[in-house]
């Protein structure tokens, strides 16, 4: 019978591609325990034997044995991610998976290069850092490996997501400015490349086009989610001959770095600029930040990635993508103020 079984029936039994399939059949590369038993359990059920004898599994067997899942950030810079990893990790422990933390940069033009080492070490993978149109999606599931982006989406509607309102959070953020009567606003956005940079500056823009309120490209900087991008792009907004009332961050360590920078340039927060980000790190509500913000449901968030992941490793297939979106909240503290009575202002 197992002339009859052919290594694609296996690799598809067990939801991993034929090299993986390959190599634990083998006996041969570095899989891990819950891998290499998924595809012995499915050789087992189709009936194939090796040349060698009887697949052996790990002796402990599935049930004893903890998960592996990948969870990928390009970099631990921005505050918001040790946040949302420390979540991840406990979430993950609950759920009976060891978390493997990577650090790596993924662009358009390559997929993360220590993941791709590890690939076959890992049950799954939650990507936290993924860019619209990223390759590395795409090579996940060429080798058939359970993932879920989380916070980030790469706008394919092809993999499990977890992520915040950031349409919503983009319109929560101009409402309240303009409802101060600021009208001349800046915009400190992130990489074009990004789902969440790109959501919360569609939705700012739809709440000035409902506040005829006309949008200014002179006031728009795509930068880093960095303190230095924040703080160089609030700079260069500043030495405009009419600098901007108020400043729209897509996030708080963009924003924390434009305070900074306004700060040095005499300017007072916020009798002379209103900034507001979005996150609700930790550090936004210390007394001296004090930063307005929208925050972003990281418990929620983090939660729903982990059971995302869980789900889809332990049913041994890819079910249909879903897409969960939770919903964001204003916070006002102290760098938001109301404008002068035609809506801009200049330093005194």
């Amino acid at each position: 019978m197992s002339e009859r079984i052919k290594l694609k029936d296996i690799a598809d039994a067990a939801g991993v591609s034929e090299s993986t399939a390959s190599r634990a059949l083998a006996g041969s590369g570095q899989l891990s325990v819950l891998t290499r038993n998924k595809i012995v359990e499915a050789a087992d059920r189709l009936g194939y034997n090796t040349p060698r004898g009887r697949l052996k599994r790990n002796q402990t067997g599935l049930r004893d044995h903890r998960g592996l899942v990948g969870v990928v950030v390009a970099a631990l810079h921005n505050s918001f991610f040790p946040y949302l990893v420390d979540q991840l990790n406990n979430d993950l422990d609950d759920l009976g998976f060891d978390m493997v933390l990577i650090i790596d940069e993924i662009t358009q033009d390559r997929a993360s290069r220590k993941l791709r080492r590890l690939i076959d070490t890992l049950d799954g993978v939650i990507l936290t850092t993924a860019l619209i149109g990223s390759p590395m999606v795409e090579f996940l599931k060429d080798r058939k490996k359970p993932t879920v982006l989380a916070i980030r989406s790469n706008m394919q509607n092809d993999v499990h997501v977890a992520e915040s309102d950031n349409f919503s959070a983009g319109v929560e953020a101009l409402r309240h400015l303009v409802s101060l009567g600021h009208k001349r606003i800046g915009f400190l956005m992130g990489p074009e490349s990004t789902s969440t940079s790109m959501g919360r500056l569609k939705g700012a823009k739809s709440v000035l086009d409902e506040s005829d309120i006309q949008f200014d490209e002179t006031l728009l900087f795509h930068t880093e989610f960095t303190h230095e991008g924040g703080y160089s792009s609030c700079l260069q907004l500043l030495r405009l001959p009419l600098p901007p009332s108020a400043l729209f961050c897509a996030n708080d360590v963009i924003a924390i770095g434009a305070l900074e920078a306004a700060r040095k340039q005499g300017y007072r927060i916020p009798q002379d600029i209103s900034i507001i980000g979005v996150d609700d790190i930790p550090m936004a509500s210390w007394d001296m930040i004090s930063l307005t913000t929208v925050r972003q449901p990281i418990v929620e968030i983090g939660s729903m990635a982990a059971k995302l992941i869980s789900e889809t490793i332990r049913i041994n297939k890819f079910s249909s993508p879903r897409n969960y979106i939770f919903p964001t909240s204003l916070i006002v503290r102290s760098t938001s103020g109301v404008a002068d009575a035609d809506g801009s202002r200049l330093k005194n």
